[in-house]
């Protein structure tokens, strides 16, 4: 009796199951796979790969089941290719070959080529399948991602194109025409053939994704977080699209949305820039301990190049809420990175707030390539006199309201603040917008005078400083261009009391990017203040009625200093430019 090599059984298949995965609707599979498969109710590819090779071997002409074996010899072949088993891939290569040799073979060796980074061999044999098939899209597709991957980009254009004109809904053509584009910055151009593909598929999120990314490049914040709203509509787990959205928002000025959008990011996936971001978010809104608890965990997941930017920034978080174990930690961690420099300057400004003077002098002498402390140093030994300077500018019923507003945690408490102004007279709407718990932007800088008389009182404390100045402007203004313009008034109150006293076009260039990051709008404003310029006359008769109407006061107060004594004899339209201007004026004479 004969020895039986192979004992195959034939599994029926659903046709529309066998069409569906390319499979032959009575599968070989060898015996001892079939109750494997059966009990597992998988049929996994190397099941299939010994089925078909016994069926083969026992029916050599069987041109049927030869088809479905080259068939599955590439799929094992894209199989161990993805696994980076590049000598098993040849082998399935190899194999396939000896069965049929046609356009396949060239295309799939030339992946195998371009996974080796032999780009020559790769374009050779991608090139000859499509000598073989000429009405191959792939086969243009995978040359055009050979071409782009060696930065040929005019041939990566040229055969993607030639893809998406044999199949015309190829998405994938298309998507990869825009990222040629992108990378090129050709960005009007790569928004085409992103809603070419959106065209043909709405829920395409490849193509979202980046057209977010390209309107944020392109300052289109508005359309860009239009865009991503589509795409969550789609999919709302996409941690990236919400990344990116918080970009959008926060360019927008909606900084507890943008806080939003980084959380549920986060929830998503735990990256160090994740952490990192919503870290700066909550630094922006005042919440300074949680942004030092996300840091803290940016810092244990952090990758290597990243290290030293989130360990200067919870320095800078240590500052703030001056705490002298952390910003020693923090400051020796830094001591020759690129960052030293950096942390030195903070180091001055944090023992400056301790009132630790011989140490801040000390730093000054040791370092003279420091710069921004232009004016400090003659200010060290005559402290009170500047202080003193400085209280003079205080309205005092207010200055006494903040002061018996703080609670037992050293924060001001808005609720008592609003009570306490009411007790001594003032009446005003900005009263009631110190008690709102909402996130609604106010359109108007109402209170104003509140956060002034927090930055001076405030003193040579920077953290104080900005701790008081972010919280008042939050319970004033909530979020929006409100934030920025407070971001502003810190920004000048530490340049004079702390720095070189900068030129208007020096403190604009300093801070550009901070006021940016708090509301894109507001910063062109900023960035183009020549356009916006007025002299003292027009000043006078000015009202501000919004936020960007007091950045237009601002810049023109600066740029033209005019006295405290000038202001006091005039009659000006509106009180608030008037307050605005003494205090401008009074920090320049400090």
């Amino acid at each position: 009796m004969n020895n039986i090599k192979y004992a195959i059984v034939y599994l029926d298949l659903d046709p529309d199951y066998a069409k569906l995965n390319n499979l032959p609707v009575k599968l070989p599979l060898l015996a001892e796979d079939f109750q494997k498969a059966r009990a597992t109710n998988k049929i996994p590819l190397e099941y299939i790969l010994r089925g078909l090779e016994a069926e083969v071997e026992v029916n050599k002409n069987n041109k049927y089941y030869l088809s479905y074996l080259v068939y599955y010899y590439y799929e094992a072949f894209k199989k161990c290719l993805y696994e980076e088993n590049y000598e098993m891939a040849e082998t399935y290569l190899n194999k396939a070959k000896e069965i049929y040799l046609d356009y396949r073979y060239y295309f799939y060796t030339g992946l195998y080529f371009k996974k080796l980074g032999n780009y020559e061999m790769a374009e050779l044999n991608l090139k000859q399948c499509l000598k073989e098939k000429p009405n191959f899209a792939y086969g243009y597709f995978e040359l055009g991602n050979l071409m782009f991957e060696r930065k040929i980009y005019d041939e990566a254009i040229d055969n993607y194109s030639k893809a998406v004109e044999i199949e015309k809904d190829f998405t994938l053509g298309y998507l990869k025409i825009a990222d040629v584009l992108i990378e090129n910055a050709r960005y009007e151009e790569a928004i085409n053939y992103l809603q070419k593909c959106i065209e043909i598929d709405k829920n395409f999120i490849s193509a979202y994704e980046r057209l977010g990314v390209i309107f944020n490049v392109l300052q289109r914040y508005n359309d860009a977080n239009y865009i991503h709203q589509k795409a969550l509509e789609i999919d709302e787990n996409n941690f990236q699209i919400y990344y990116n959205n918080a970009h959008s928002l926060a360019r927008l000025a909606r900084h507890h949305e943008a806080i939003e959008s980084l959380e549920k990011a986060l929830k998503l996936q735990e990256t160090d820039y994740v952490l990192h971001e919503l870290c700066l978010e909550y630094k922006n809104m005042g919440r300074y301990l949680e942004a030092i608890e996300v840091e803290e965990r940016a810092l244990e997941i952090a990758q290597e190049e990243n290290i030293n930017l989130i360990r200067i920034t919870l320095l800078k978080l240590a500052l703030i809420v001056e705490d002298e174990e952390r910003f020693k930690k923090y400051f020796n961690s830094l001591h020759g990175t690129e960052f030293y420099q950096a942390a030195l300057h903070l180091k001055i400004l944090f023992d400056l707030s301790q009132g630790k003077i011989n140490e801040v002098k000390e730093t000054l002498l040791q370092n003279e390539e420091i710069v921004g402390f232009g004016l400090l140093f003659e200010r060290l030994d005559n402290l009170d006199y500047y202080l003193d300077k400085l209280e003079t500018n205080l309205d005092n019923e207010i200055a006494d309201s903040i002061m018996e507003s703080i609670n037992e945690f050293g924060m001001i408490d808005p609720f008592l603040l609003s009570d306490n102004l009411e007790a001594r007279g003032i009446k005003s709407e900005y009263l009631n917008w110190l008690k709102d718990l909402s996130n609604n932007p106010k359109p108007s800088p109402e209170g104003l005078e509140i956060v002034i008389n927090g930055l001076l009182l405030s003193g040579f404390n920077y953290g104080l400083s900005e701790r008081v100045a972010v919280a008042l402007s939050r319970y004033l203004w909530k979020d929006g261009n409100g934030l920025a313009f407070g971001r502003l008034l810190l920004r000048f109150y530490q340049d004079r009391v702390f720095g070189d006293k900068a030129s208007l076009e020096v403190f604009i260039e300093e801070n550009i990017e901070e006021i940016k990051d708090m509301s894109f709008y507001f910063a062109r404003i900023f960035a183009q203040y020549d356009d916006y310029l007025m002299d003292f006359d027009s000043l006078l008769e000015f009202e501000i009625k919004d936020f960007i109407d007091a950045l237009k006061v601002f810049i023109s107060a600066v740029r033209i200093e005019i006295s405290k004594e000038e202001v006091s004899i005039e009659k000006f339209k509106d009180e608030k430019v008037r307050k605005l201007m003494i205090f401008i004026d009074a920090l320049n004479r400090l």
